[in-house]
């Protein structure tokens, strides 16, 4: 009986190899079948519904690495594809050698076995084409395959000029002039990565430089939103006439700064590729805020090489998704009075309902008013209701007894670059086991922009005096 339980076996696992290798054994059929007497150019050559993209492809130099021994597949238009062709490509070498490159990627690919199937592919160029069942981007493939000695070539029914990609687009629009004049001349100085020397990385993992740093001129979009030039990633981009970016403009001046719209158009962006016939009636930003949207308020769209855009006559915000709810969470520091990392703990924990949360605890620190600073930047104007959350004396804590810290806001108004100031907004005074937020009262920032902060201990050395713990603050904003 055992011995024919295990013979059952070995016959069905036999069956499961063969049915899990059949699908993998189709999938590299065609490049196993190939042609090894002749070249990818050779074959391309050979076909005269071809001969023009051939003639192309010669002109510009690539029939030289098309006869290598590098892998290539070609995404070849037929000749009367290409007599829809702009003149101006054709007619312009750098035009034309970048039309060819947006054909040809540097690797043998097979084709997508069934229509839903997606593949996204490096081009010479460095653009990213998409190929979706048997479609490359917008032409459709013809017939199989011709795999070759060093890769393939499939014939398709369309020539594809290279597209912009959406940074690349928004700036050669006149759509929405107001917009774009705005995002492509916002910028900011960042670390110079590539050149700057790294000591250490800080607890987020996040490289901590030596001091002096070089600094380079960056977009600020790019640093804050998204980059819009980066070709492997897709993006669904915004762009709002000006009518509409006045109104919108008007809506948020209250809040934010009257000549600094990035509060506006930091939620022109989303993740992912989403046409017009995909659209929802909410999206979400990269920075996760709400972007209302109707088909209807789509004026036009350009598929671009890294997603797609949308020209639109109305994005009507909602006040409450632009200027949210945050939090300033305890154990991202953003740097501290001095070096105390031995008696700093950054604690994973249960709360009383066995909720996992993370905190922040500095203890025995031996300084008196030692603080913790925290960062935010871009904090609408509004006055806002601040908790807290500090949990102080669970399981394993050293910290057994009550104590008092501070929280100190800089003020923008009366500080120099020479003499901060920081003014006292609340005294927290932590009890144990106290799983609760703690209101810490009312806060309206002076003026739009950073908010810094200081988590600031008791003036005393003790230890369990000085301590200070904070899990999160919360400030929710008081709107009409």
């Amino acid at each position: 009986m055992k011995k024919n339980i295990h013979y059952t076996l070995l016959l069905l696992s036999a069956m499961f190899w063969l049915s899990a290798c059949k699908d993998v054994l189709d999938e590299h059929t065609e490049i196993i079948n190939a042609d090894n007497t002749i070249d990818v150019f050779q074959k391309l050559a050979a076909q005269p519904n071809l001969s023009k993209f051939s003639d192309y492809i010669r002109s510009t130099g690539y029939d030289k690495l098309l006869v290598s021994s590098q892998n290539y597949t070609v995404w070849a238009p037929t000749n009367d594809a290409l007599a829809t062709l702009d003149a101006s490509i054709s007619a312009d070498p750098a035009k034309l050698k970048d039309f060819v490159a947006n054909h040809i990627a540097l690797t043998t690919i097979a084709a997508p076995k069934s229509s839903s199937d997606t593949l996204r592919v490096q081009l010479l160029n460095k653009k990213i084409a998409t190929l979706i069942g048997k479609t490359f981007e917008e032409a459709g493939v013809t017939g199989n395959g011709q795999f070759v000695k060093n890769g393939a070539i499939y014939t398709i029914d369309k020539p594809v000029p290279t597209k912009l990609n959406v940074w690349e687009f928004m700036l050669s629009s006149t759509d929405a002039p107001l917009q774009s004049n705005y995002i492509s001349n916002i910028s900011t100085m960042v670390i110079d990565s590539a050149n700057a020397t790294i000591i250490g990385y800080n607890n987020s993992g996040t490289p901590i430089y030596a001091p002096n740093p070089p600094m380079v001129s960056r977009n600020l979009y790019w640093t804050s939103v998204a980059d819009l030039r980066t070709e492997n990633q897709q993006y669904t981009f915004f762009m709002l006439q000006d009518a509409a970016f006045s109104r919108e403009t008007a809506k948020l001046t209250p809040y934010y700064a009257a000549n600094d719209k990035l509060g506006l158009v930091s939620d022109f962006t989303v993740k992912g590729l989403y046409p017009v016939d995909k659209l929802p009636d909410t999206l979400l930003s990269t920075r996760g805020v709400k972007i209302p949207l109707t088909k209807a308020a789509v004026v036009k769209s350009y598929r671009a090489s890294n997603g797609i855009v949308h020209v639109v006559s109305a994005l009507p915000f909602r006040i409450k998704d632009k200027v949210p709810t945050f939090k300033i969470e305890g154990e991202l520091p953003f740097s501290f009075r001095a070096d105390r990392t031995g008696n700093t703990f950054y604690r994973t924990k249960l709360d009383n309902k066995g909720i996992q949360y993370k905190d922040i605890e500095v203890y025995d620190h031996s300084i008196s008013e030692y603080y913790i600073r925290y960062v935010k930047s871009n904090v609408p104007m509004v006055k806002y209701k601040v908790y807290a959350r500090a949990v102080a004396g669970a399981a394993g804590d050293a910290q057994v007894s009550a104590f008092t810290q501070r929280y100190f806001i800089y003020n923008t108004l009366t500080s120099t670059p020479t003499a901060p100031v920081y003014d006292l907004f609340a005294t927290h005074n932590v009890t144990l086991l106290n799983y609760d937020e703690v209101y810490m009262g009312e806060y309206t920032p002076k003026q739009f922009g950073l908010l810094d902060l200081r988590l600031t201990s008791a003036a005393s050395t003790t230890k369990g005096v000085s301590t200070l713990i904070l899990d999160y603050l919360r400030f929710e904003p008081i709107l009409p």
